[in-house]
């Protein structure tokens, strides 16, 4: 028995890392994800993930195509997975000194708003798969020369999207309470996850650091990609205070140290990585030319261009995939699929086809040879790269007497090959550099029937790594670079194993299907219409779909608003209001340009019987309980315009001259200016009022100014 016992003992020595008393480096990341949170500890020589935890996240789901996290429970999955990944590396024989550095990974365009002062969340996180911007996304359109939606990529890289973070943080400071209150005594601070992490983890409101990476600050519609810095323009447009933003720093430095009392409190951070980026980095595509793709709820093709910043003209995102310190950085070109995983989850939890996305969809796709020409297009939320349509709904076309449900879910997988397509042969006209082979990474890599039909659709081979998250690796790479403990350029020449899926397709078939493909979609399109806003159509919007201005405010001069007036009408006069409009101004303003001020003179020049009252009411003295006589309970239009100057008052970062150009008025003392139905008790200088601001207080006030 002794015998046994020891030779069990040499042989559990024998597969520790730790031999002879030489301990290994360690390097920890942290991965948050859409809908996991992980911490993973990597054994530096080597990349060896020794250790690893995982918790499921809470997604809230308020309204269709509202997709909301809780802030704080990201910071504690975080420390709980860090409890649980530590606690394994006692078993072989490490502990928690031996993690020399902390690297950072995160969902990017996610968006959070906290205060400073108390560490509070002001709103759930608005994930990065969230639409409820579309009246932000109208606003803004109809301010830019055409409404043309790239008319920002020159600068950002990015379109006109829901997608990005900088109409998230506009959409909560036009709707949330907290927000507004908090930008108005300058104690907002918003941020992406990385940042909200950081800040946690260095301290929270003593003293954390309000910081993020360029490749996070790229995904904002905030940051100039040639000056990697918040561009002052880009930010009165969007009228988010560069105050309230995270410095933006390298991808691979030393940050600062965990001070949150948690068992990672004194581990230095020196890394981070927006998680599309890290995986691009974790595939050791550090090369110009070289791309990969990573397959999950979402699908993300990231194409290596080296130091040349490419500006894409067929659809696709310039961003930046790293930068190692002061060294210059390195840009990518970036196609995002909206849903790939999650067209499974629709099947499974709508359509009721299947039970277990990871097995059913291989083994019931499987039994048949193709789609019988069946094609689903997956836009559930709409299409984004190449089309970046948000009135795009899915459909399922081609149907026959012969369909089975085998024939939809086998069309649901050829829809994420499919959708990879769309964005290679953007990229292929950009760079005029085709793909020579892709490197992919994901959950439903897993699943080999998908990799296989990838491959016959793009028509080059597909390289699995053996790793399904490779986002973790790649950022962890990152944190031990800017520590010494291992270097990129090693990193290059590393070989990373995988699996290797050749095409077993003709040319002209996957051409064939590949071109019916393109006409599915074709049909995708223009499904939603979705009302336009008074800037985009000048006429009066009949019903609203934000209900979200609070005028019971306490202690607030909303207070003051005294109209007998439905509530409809109300909500209708707050949402079609100047402020509504004026967070956007293009870099060249046309003479013929709607400005901020002629929402509130369409409104003065509205009568009674446009809002559903009788015209007899004009004369006052006809109406007792200012109930109209000739209509049955119909109320009598009084409007305070007072609410619609304070709406103004309220968001004084742009105005207009008689020119229609924009004026940035700072606050400044002059005289106050007081009258019976305009109630305007601003203190402002008049130099500064437009002619036509002149013209409106005339127009509703019996004082001359």
């Amino acid at each position: 028995m002794k015998r046994i016992l020891k030779r069990q003992k040499r042989i559990y020595d024998d597969d520790m890392p730790v031999r002879d008393g030489v301990r290994k480096t360690l390097v920890g990341a942290i991965d948050d994800g859409t809908k996991t949170v992980r911490f993973v500890i990597f054994e530096a020589e080597s990349s060896e993930e020794l250790a690893a935890h995982q918790v499921d996240k809470t997604e809230l789901q308020p309204q269709e195509g509202w997709y909301e996290q809780d802030p704080m429970e990201i910071v504690t999955n975080i420390r709980l997975c860090a409890d649980n990944a530590i606690d394994q590396l006692t078993e072989l024989g490490y502990s928690k000194e031996d993690i020399v550095t902390l690297g950072i990974t995160n969902q990017r365009e996610t968006t959070v708003a906290w205060d400073k002062f108390t560490g509070e969340a002001l709103h759930p996180a608005i994930a990065w798969n969230d639409i409820r911007t579309d009246s932000t996304v109208d606003a803004i359109l109809a301010k830019v020369p055409d409404r043309n939606k790239n008319y920002l990529k020159s600068m950002s890289g990015l379109p006109i999207s829901p997608y990005f973070s900088a109409l998230k943080m506009r959409w909560m400071k036009d709707n949330i309470k907290a927000v507004r209150r908090a930008s108005r005594d300058k104690r907002l601070m918003f941020g992406t996850v990385d940042s909200w992490i950081v800040w946690n983890l260095t301290g929270g409101p003593h003293g954390g650091l309000h910081i993020t990476d360029v490749t996070n600050a790229s995904r904002t519609l905030l940051m100039n990609l040639e000056t990697l810095n918040w561009d002052p323009m880009l930010c009165r447009l969007f009228g988010i205070h560069r105050e309230s933003l995270p410095q933006i720093r390298s991808s691979s430095e030393v940050y600062g140290i965990v001070k949150d009392g948690s068992i990672l409190n004194g581990i230095t951070i020196s890394g981070i990585l927006g998680n599309q980026q890290a995986a691009l980095v974790g595939q050791n595509c550090l090369q110009a030319g070289q791309a990969k793709n990573t397959y999950r709820s979402g699908c993300f093709l990231l194409y290596n261009t080296g130091t040349r910043r490419v500006q894409s003209t067929h659809g696709l995102l310039t961003t930046v995939a790293y930068r190692l310190g002061p060294a210059p950085p390195v840009y990518a070109l970036e196609g995002s699929i909206a849903v790939a995983g999650g067209a499974m989850k629709f099947l499974r939890d709508n359509l009721k086809l299947i039970k277990d996305v990871a097995k059913d969809t291989e083994h019931i796709a499987g039994q048949v040879f193709s789609t019988g020409d069946v094609y689903f297009v997956p836009a559930l939320s709409g299409l984004y790269a190449p089309y970046w349509r948000k009135d795009a709904r899915g459909i399922i076309c081609g149907l026959t007497a012969f369909t089975t449900k085998n024939h939809i879910i086998r069309a649901a997988l050829e829809a994420v090959c499919f959708q990879t397509r769309d964005i290679l042969e953007a990229m292929n006209k950009d760079c005029g550099m085709p793909l020579t082979k892709l490197n992919v990474d994901g959950k439903m890599t897993s699943n080999d029937l998908l990799m296989q039909l990838q491959a016959d659709l793009i028509g080059i081979p597909v390289l699995r790594a053996h790793t399904w998250d490779m986002s973790a690796l790649g950022v962890a790479i990152m944190a031990g670079h800017s520590v010494g403990v291992w270097s990129c350029d090693k990193w290059k020449q590393h070989s990373t194993a995988n699996d290797t899926f050749l095409p077993t397709t003709t040319d002209d078939d996957r051409d064939a299907r590949y071109t019916k493909w393109k006409m599915a979609v074709q049909r995708s399109l223009g499904w939603a219409t979705t009302k336009k806003s008074i800037v985009m159509t000048g006429q009066k919007r009949k019903s609203s779909t934000i209900q979200s201005f609070d005028i019971s405010e306490p202690n607030s001069r909303k207070n003051s608003i005294d109209c007998d007036i439905d509530n409809s009408d109300l909500d209708e006069a707050l949402l079609n209001s100047a402020r509504k409009f004026s967070i956007f101004v293009p870099l060249k303003s046309p003479q013929d340009e709607h400005t901020i001020l002629d929402d509130a003179e369409y409104f003065m020049s509205k009568k009674e019987c446009d809002y559903g009252v009788c015209q007899c009411c004009q004369n006052k003295n006809k109406c007792e309980y200012k109930m109209c006589q000739c209509c049955k309970n119909k109320k009598r239009l009084q409007t305070d315009w007072t609410t619609i100057e304070e709406i103004i008052e309220n968001d004084p970062e742009i105005i207009f001259d008689s020119d229609d150009n924009p004026i940035i008025v700072e606050p400044a003392h002059g005289i106050c200016v007081e009258s019976g139905l305009l109630g305007l008790k601003k203190r402002m200088t008049l130099n500064s009022l437009p002619a036509m601001f002149k013209n409106l207080c005339g127009k509703s006030s019996h004082t001359s100014i």
